[in-house]
């Protein structure tokens, strides 16, 4: 049987955060030992309370494998802290779920940056998470975020849109209908070869505590955790706090004063390094990394700065003249194309995709681009028009 199974039994026994899973596979030479010494033994074990036991005994391998089968029949990738597919970094913490289930690709990168923040952040905040994480991908730094509204919908954008990778780590089954409004988000980080990443399986809702146990994993994933805007009770804080009881680097982007970063200002009081930009978080890394992983990085840099010379050396030439161009100069073909589509009257972007001949993907790319210019306006409903 596929020792996967296993570790999906201890899972669902011992729920999500417990760092029991794992502190039964070094103690009896994994799961399906543990599995095999059967439920006298199981019963004889003090630190197994009476639901746990039972968990243990009502939910067994057949039924984790028919979990298994349903994964893998959806083209999920179910990953144990045994296999080489595993993230290394997050294998060093506390308590590592038991098993990861995943949609796309993993990422792997030499640096590792978690971005957080609240999901009600003003302009400003939203504006510094996607250019700074934008500068993070275009360095080759894989970013991670939780998929919400505000500062994680804009982390994720723009590492895609810097060409880098991005994984979104989820509170619920990947099959739940969380956040529909992210769905077209969600859709482009696994076409860009990023990830979709919980602990839950397939069909599980967001319950209570969900957020603050998808945190820890939030943080386990990374080298660093930067927290761009929080107040003082935003859930980013305690990200923040997972990434120091796991020996993480904490960074912060205040854009003021004021309440909005009231948190993130706590954090600096506190010891987090204030940054501006993805060049002084990538330098907080440097000679710090094993060998290989620096390697990795400074290929990674390499590559964007000889992609940045051919776009200087054509901006040190005499530019036409332009005047009645509609589109700007530098913009790809399909941010051009949703760029013609819109006008002052707000548009859906299902609407968008059809005047542009785009999937929704290339949508989303394309109006990140623009918002990064300042070439459109984003409103509610997943509707935009031209500023």
């Amino acid at each position: 049987m596929d020792n996967r199974v296993y570790w999906i039994w201890l899972q669902n026994a011992f729920g999500p955060g417990s760092p029991k899973p794992r502190q039964i596979a070094e103690r009896y030479g994994g799961p399906e030992s543990f599995y095999r010494m059967g439920a006298g033994f199981w019963s004889d074990c003090s630190f197994i309370s009476d639901r746990e036991f039972a968990s243990l005994s009502a939910f067994g391998p057949a039924h984790a494998e028919a979990s298994l089968e349903y994964c893998d029949k959806l083209g999920q990738e179910v990953l144990t802290p045994d296999m080489p597919g595993y993230p290394a970094l997050l294998k060093e913490i506390y308590n590592p779920p038991a098993a990861l289930y995943v949609r796309g690709k993993l990422p792997e990168s030499a640096l590792t940056v978690t971005v957080v923040g609240t999901r009600k952040a003003g302009e400003k905040g939203r504006a510094a998470a996607r250019e700074i994480a934008c500068g993070l991908g275009q360095r080759g730094v894989t970013v991670v975020s939780g998929g919400a509204l505000g500062v994680d919908s804009e982390a994720h954008r723009g590492a895609m849109l810097g060409g880098g990778k991005t994984v979104a780590v989820l509170p619920c089954g990947l099959d739940y209908p969380y956040l529909m409004d992210n769905a077209m988000l969600r859709g482009e980080i696994v076409d860009r070869e990023g990830a979709l990443l919980t602990e839950l399986p397939a069909q599980s809702p967001v319950r209570q505590g969900a957020f603050q146990l998808r945190n820890r994993i939030l943080s386990g994933l990374a080298d660093g955790v930067l927290v761009v805007e929080a107040p003082e009770k935003s859930g980013a804080l305690i990200t923040a706090k997972h990434a120091l009881e796991q020996d993480r680097e904490v960074f912060v982007y205040i854009g003021g004063e004021g309440k909005a970063f009231a948190g993130c200002a706590a954090l600096e009081r506190d010891g987090a390094k204030r940054v501006s930009g993805a060049e002084e978080i990538v330098a907080a890394f440097e000679g710090r990394m094993r060998t290989e992983r620096r390697e990795l990085l400074s290929a990674a840099i390499a590559s964007m700065r000889e992609r940045e010379r051919p776009a200087k050396a054509a901006g040190n030439k005499a530019p036409e003249k332009e005047e009645n161009a509609a589109v700007p100069e530098g913009l790809s073909d399909g941010a051009a194309a949703v760029l013609a589509a819109l006008g002052k009257e707000p548009v859906h972007v299902s609407v968008l995709a059809m005047k542009a001949g785009l999937s929704p993907g290339g949508v989303l790319a394309a109006l990140t681009e623009l918002e990064i210019r300042d070439l459109v306006a984003a409103l509610p409903g997943q509707r935009f028009r031209r500023p």
